[in-house]
């Protein structure tokens, strides 16, 4: 019977920390021209999506991604609102493919954020994918969630969460035989 409860406890704690990952892709060459496009934000927390490019940006360095153009598109005041930055990536879609990057990492956060409640859990989630340019084929998609313990900071665990989904990426240090079709 004390097997049983203790068994009951464990589950209840790494439930607590809950991360649903989906994901499907082909590999990928870090050697290639990379760069990340600016994420969508489809929550109610300013700045949610330019913290987590941020985060993504490093973390794609850290997995050897050598050679990372940045796309830099200003926002215009007829672009808030409602657009949540879908105008921002796809400028930063054209303007990648106008300076031959080979891949782009597009993502949309869709939680950033602490539950209401007695412990306000840090909650975060993500789509994320991988575009092989100019066709603008997706060679890689992942989609994932995590809430955190009461102490962490929705930042630390939006970063274990991208951490998590862009491992998942098969990166070669190989140039692939079709690098020539730019």
């Amino acid at each position: 019977m004390k097997s049983l409860k203790a068994l009951a406890v464990v589950a209840v704690i790494l439930l607590t920390g809950c991360v649903t990952l989906k994901q499907r892709g082909d590999e990928v060459s870090s050697r290639e021209t990379w760069a990340v496009l600016p994420f969508v934000n489809n929550t109610e927390t300013p700045y949610a999506a330019e913290r987590s490019e941020s985060i993504a940006t490093a973390l794609l360095y850290a997995r050897g991604v050598q050679r990372l153009e940045k796309v830099v598109v200003d926002s215009r005041p007829e672009d808030m609102g409602l657009d949540r930055g879908e105008k921002r990536q796809r400028a930063a879609m054209e303007q990648a493919r106008q300076k031959q990057v080979r891949y782009v990492l597009a993502g949309t956060v869709n939680e950033w954020r602490y539950k209401v409640g007695l412990d306000g859990e840090p909650v975060a989630g993500f789509t994320l994918q991988l575009i092989e340019l100019p066709q603008g084929r997706v060679v890689w998609s992942g989609a994932a969630g995590k809430s955190g313990w009461s102490r962490d900071a929705v930042s630390s665990v939006a970063q274990q969460l991208l951490d998590r989904l862009l491992g998942n990426i098969s990166i070669t240090s190989a140039i692939p035989a079709t690098s020539g079709q730019k």
